[in-house]
């Protein structure tokens, strides 16, 4: 196949070879030849002194669709949520340990909850605990004014100081009364999550406190709140449609690095939230207290994989995914060729060229074929062929995590119309209202996708 590039003497010729690896011809005339497109057309460059020689040759880039601006909620509205939910599901495991027959003849107790046997140092602890995730995003994100010669800046900025000075005392004289009246061993129950943390992160303080995340530069829509970049070197993330497969590889790696940040987020605070909310106060009980183990047991696991599922809705938005998709698209999939094939033409694998679907190639690791729209990827990368499998999809996470808290609710359902005691039902009840919200938001994210996607789709399938 030909294709001629221009009327003038000197021409551009594009010859397609057996295996998908396409030469150019390049013309002696220092002409600029270009043909413009729209996203999923034919781009072809005939500048010979400024083409790089990668990109030598026909690429159509994959089209993109437009995602709706979803209503997302932000740093505050989210860390404000998830203290209720916490404070609310903590103050349930309480129940669960301190619950009361008051309603006997001959019951001592007047209230529905032994309140004596709760540790209010312990609890002032948790607390703060629970609540270290608000405070910062208070105070990172509210300034009272964009004047700072203004009075009401400086009484914002006085309160955040003597709000972050307030905890850090409270903090302190908890943890010093905790450590004072209970055991070592029971202390020590409240370093297991720097444990964890310090396997997840390393010796760093700021995963800690990081809520704020950066949007992408290329999702920023009209009407959208932009977050400032932070001057501690932190990266704004953006998609950007190259033909330049080094630049997908490292757009990719810059990528697969922020996901498993975020991953690595999701997890510790759900862990922590979960412990501190469930753990502690059952580690913490007296020795003469007499609980369903299997109960408060589940009750943990439930506390979980909620807050699991709310950290991931709230780190991993659709404007972010979608953007991993449109990269994913970029990067491609090498399918590694089983058998003999003498016969068959193939080309070496060059880092420098983009391939098309089908085409074959001859790498160290053995014979691969290319399998998305365009190929980039590095043949027998695991990394590379993982980031496709997760996002060449744009649905496939939202589905993954709907189907979780699906299946969350359901079973939280059922066990509740099995319930008898008023602490299982109150505490069910609290905890499967919370999870409404997060199937709420899954559900509407999943249905507008889903309409949003449809069109490139069906492109896709047409360019097979």
């Amino acid at each position: 196949m030909y294709i001629w590039a221009n009327r003038q003497e000197s021409a551009v010729v594009v010859q397609s070879m057996p295996g998908g690896r396409r030469f150019l011809v390049r013309p002696q005339s220092t002409q600029n030849i270009t043909y413009r497109g729209t996203r999923g057309d034919v781009i072809l460059n005939g500048n010979a002194d400024h083409q790089e020689d990668s990109m030598a040759s026909l690429v159509a880039l994959p089209k993109h669709m437009h995602i709706p601006e979803i209503p997302t909620d932000g740093n505050l509205v989210f860390e404000t949520l998830l203290f209720v939910y916490s404070i609310v599901a903590m103050f349930m495991q309480y129940i669960n340990l301190y619950k009361t027959v008051w309603w006997l003849p001959h019951s001592h107790m007047n209230s529905a909850v032994n309140f004596q046997l709760i540790d209010p140092h312990l609890l002032v602890f948790l607390i703060l605990l629970i609540a270290r995730r608000l405070i910062w995003c208070f105070v990172k994100e509210v300034y009272g004014g964009k004047a700072t010669q203004s009075c009401m800046y400086w009484l914002v900025q006085l309160f955040k100081l003597g709000l972050v000075l307030t905890c850090f005392v409270g903090f302190g004289w908890a943890t010093y009364h905790v450590v004072l009246k209970h055991s070592l061993v029971h202390s020590l129950f409240l370093c297991y999550p720097a444990v964890i943390y310090f396997i997840l992160f390393g010796p760093t303080l700021k995963p800690m406190f990081d809520h704020c995340l950066v949007w992408p530069i290329s999702v920023l829509e009209k009407g959208t709140p932009r977050h400032r970049a932070k001057e501690n070197g932190d990266v704004t993330l953006r998609h950007t449609c190259s033909l330049s497969p080094e630049t997908t590889r490292e757009e990719v790696e810059m990528f697969k690095t922020d996901f498993n940040n975020r991953g690595k987020q999701v997890l510790f605070n759900s862990i922590l939230c979960a412990y501190s909310v469930g753990f502690v106060p059952l580690s913490f009980a007296q020795n003469t207290l007499h609980y369903d183990v299997w109960w408060v047991g589940q009750y943990i696991i439930l506390v979980w994989v909620s807050a699991f599922v709310m950290f991931c809705v709230h780190f991993l938005p659709p404007k972010y995914v979608d953007m991993l998709h449109r990269c994913a698209l970029h990067l491609g999939r090498w399918q590694k060729e089983e058998g003999r094939h003498a016969h068959v033409p193939y080309n070496p694998w060059s880092e420098l060229q983009v391939y098309q679907r089908g085409s074959l190639v001859k790498h160290v690791k053995g014979l691969f074929r290319a399998e998305g729209y365009n190929n980039t990827a590095e043949p027998g990368y695991s990394m590379h062929a993982r980031f496709y499998f997760l996002f060449h999809e744009p649905l496939r996470v939202i589905t993954w995590l709907l189907c979780v808290i699906i299946v969350l609710v359901s079973y939280q359902f059922l066990t509740l119309t099995q319930c008898t005691e008023w602490s299982h039902i109150l505490t069910l009840a609290v905890i499967i209202f919370a999870n409404y919200y997060t199937l709420f938001k899954l559900l509407r994210d999943r249905l507008i996708l889903t309409k949003a996607y449809r069109d490139e789709k069906s492109y896709l399938h047409e360019k097979e």
